[in-house]
């Protein structure tokens, strides 16, 4: 229980220091890094379900293989 005391007072101190700073980064920090709406199948020059299907396939796989590690 006092592990869990810990977490929530850090979250809260954490909250309120972002809250605090978040004027002064607004306009600088915040904006690196800002490249607008990215997708894979747009940066990949692509249709969507290009992505999706071997994606899904992959996913199940993965599903698959962990299940018959018994992980």
């Amino acid at each position: 229980m006092d592990g869990l005391l810990r977490g929530i007072l850090g979250i809260l101190i954490g909250a309120g220091l972002y809250s605090e700073v978040y004027p002064l980064i607004q306009n600088s920090l915040l904006k690196v890094g800002n490249y607008g709406k990215l997708t894979i199948p747009g940066m990949l020059g692509v249709n969507h379900w290009l992505v999706i299907v071997p994606m899904v396939i992959g996913c199940g796989a993965l599903l698959v293989w962990l299940d018959r590690k018994g992980l």
